[in-house]
């Protein structure tokens, strides 16, 4: 596949013209890229020789991960987790899962850093020792302050750590933050880093590494057009794409079909030589992928809010809040600073540890308003 050149001039034309179209209109905190000339841009992720395999074993494997956590989630005598066969699962060893092209190869534990992984570690074995206290007597609440074990209202039933925290999201949005959101972002912002001359199978190194950071997503090629098949923040994306006053999933100014267009111009602008393009198309990448992260933030906090006298649903949100607060951390050119990081998620802290018994309404309604004006949201409308 040749690639087109554009001359000096185009591109100095062409990068003025979108440095200035990619400015956000006043009251929309959604990021958008505009369609380059000389090139024509798909209306899906189109292109040949494609190679998302990865991506999505790693998506299928954190399923199947989440899955036998959530086998505690029941009322009659679940069975006991064992801490061995989830690390095993994270590192694919053993052949533990169900599908057999997951069972060998990648894993999610390669793409994770060490700090995280030995973390994780930990949750597991205090998950496995929870699971024994839940099934004990597996009808009753056997979670409390400074007690792991099960948590419960109505037919809902979670397995929750001694703060309080829902050790599935603990895995998952763990899983989800630091392997695919981190996998993905570090491609994006260092894409230009890649070759894009040498072709393999029809392919540029450039071309597959964006491939990839795209199947992290967990979308489907047609999205938003077809939301069938969306994973984990793919997922996400469309609940608070739909939620954002005046959107439907695919109207053309929704969350869902600027961060997509982005994803397709980015592509084919590597395809096409055409670095600026490329390179707003991954930071509005990565500028509306933050507002899919505050936005369910803020959707998950004022479930809380409307729950708080159903002990396992009040702690599920709080749980997946404060996965949203951590995923932050995993973008190196995030433009949410540090120090309001901290500030977030200090409001779930007690004595400089995050304690979900300890919450106050008061502390979830200003980290609404917190997250709300940092991204120039309208948590109304959440």
């Amino acid at each position: 596949m040749k690639k087109s050149v554009f001359n000096i001039g185009f591109c100095l034309l062409a990068g003025s013209a979108i440095l200035i179209g990619c400015k956000k209109k006043d009251n929309d905190p959604v990021e958008d890229v505009p369609t380059p000339t000389g090139y024509t841009v798909p209306g899906t992720y189109n292109f040949a020789n494609i190679d998302t395999t990865e991506a999505k074993l790693s998506i299928a494997m954190l399923g199947e991960l989440t899955t036998y956590i959530k086998t505690t989630h029941s009322n009659t005598a679940a069975p006991v987790l064992d801490a061995q066969k989830l690390k095993d699962m994270y590192s694919n060893v053993g052949g533990y899962f169900s599908t057999p092209a997951l069972n060998g190869g990648v894993s999610l534990r390669s793409n994770a850093d060490l700090a995280f992984s030995t973390f994780l570690d930990g949750n597991f074995e205090s998950a496995a020792i929870a699971s024994v206290n839940a099934g004990s007597n597996p009808t009753a609440t056997t979670a409390s302050n400074g007690v792991s074990g099960k948590m419960i209202n109505g037919t809902r039933y979670i397995l929750v750590d001694s703060a309080g925290l829902e050790y599935k999201e603990v895995a998952e949005k763990g899983i989800m933050n630091a392997v695919l959101y981190n996998q993905s972002a570090t491609i994006l912002n260092n894409i230009g880093t890649y070759d894009n001359t040498v072709e393999t199978n029809g392919t540029t190194a450039q071309e597959r590494a964006w491939d990839k950071a795209f199947a992290y997503f967990g979308v489907p090629v047609n999205f938003p057009q077809v939301t069938t098949g969306t994973k984990n923040w793919g997922n996400y994306c469309n609940a608070v794409s739909n939620s954002l006053a005046g959107n439907t999933s695919n109207a053309a100014t929704s969350l869902n079909a600027k961060i997509m267009k982005a994803w397709i111009t980015g592509r084919a602008a590597i395809t096409n030589n055409d670095a600026v393009t490329r390179n707003l198309s991954a930071t509005a990448v990565l500028k509306n992928w933050e507002i899919v992260i505050a936005g369910r933030f803020i959707t998950y906090t004022k479930g809380a809010l409307g729950n708080v006298a159903q002990p396992a649903t009040y702690h599920h949100n709080l749980s997946e809040a404060v996965g949203f607060i951590e995923a932050f951390k995993y973008n190196t050119n995030k433009t949410i600073s540090d120090t309001d990081i901290d500030i977030l998620m200090n409001y779930f802290k007690t004595g400089g540890s995050v304690n979900l018994y300890n919450v106050t309404t008061t502390n979830l309604n200003n980290a609404i308003s917190k997250m709300a004006f940092l991204f120039d949201l309208d948590a109304s409308q959440l």
